[in-house]
């Protein structure tokens, strides 16, 4: 129950992150699949801008194949679990052995997709493994600083890709709403921007998610301040 490290809190909380936004993204992606295929490059344009990605794609089957799959496609939706995974391995004694086997697991079931023709029912365990991930966390996590931290880190995860992503008013304000609480409850405020968090309070409760958009992302993503770590080194 002890404190945990500062380069532990970065890994911990871009942990969170990076697993909400494989969970979040597969969740989207394959919702607007066929869209992307159909309304060809304007289609998948308005998606990697919502996103901040940028556009390396030649047309909708490249952009198709090489976001889901192509692990030297630094913002592929496989490169961020790879970059989930590489973060479990190093955090094996703070998240656990459990928790670590499902993220594997999760790697494991997305490779075997590649060539599918069922691409969304086949990733369907690729989900469930990270449903267990989460399950696994809050029951074996025995340090309960570290067990905050990658909870925030997926708060605000989930909060900003709703926000990108255009999802309904009500989705978009429970999940602000459970941000502003994982920080209020951190205790912590050597990590957390106080200009940031008070601007994201009063941005949220205006509830105008479609005029604030700009300013609710830019003040989440201000909020934590943790250096950002591509993958962590032991």
């Amino acid at each position: 129950m002890g404190a945990i490290t500062r380069i532990n809190i970065n890994n911990l909380f871009w942990l969170g992150r990076y697993v909400e936004r494989v969970f979040t993204t597969l969740n989207s992606f394959f919702k607007y699949a066929d869209r992307f295929i159909e309304g060809g490059q304007e289609a998948y344009e308005k998606y990697l801008a919502d996103i901040n990605v940028p556009d390396i794609y030649k047309d909708s089957e490249d952009f198709f194949r090489r976001y889901v799959f192509d692990m030297s496609d630094a913002n592929s939706i496989i490169s961020n679990l790879d970059r989930a995974l590489d973060n479990g391995i190093v955090l094996r004694e703070e998240i656990k052995t459990p928790s670590l086997s499902y993220l594997q697991m999760a790697m494991d079931k997305f490779k075997s997709c590649e060539g599918t023709d069922k691409i969304r029912y086949d990733m369907l365990p690729v989900r469930d493994a990270i449903y267990a991930f989460w399950g696994s966390v809050d029951n074996n996590m025995t340090n309960a600083e570290a067990l905050r931290v990658i909870h925030l880190g997926k708060s605000v995860e989930r909060a900003d890709m709703f926000l990108r992503l255009g999802y309904p008013a009500e989705d978009i304000s429970a999940e602000l709403d459970n941000l502003i609480k994982h920080v209020s409850r951190y205790g912590d405020n050597s990590i957390i921007s106080v200009p940031a968090f008070e601007a994201l309070k009063a941005a949220a409760q205006s509830r105008d998610y479609r005029g604030k958009r700009a300013e609710l992302i830019d003040n989440i993503e201000r909020l934590v301040e943790v250096n950002f770590i591509e993958t962590a080194s032991v």
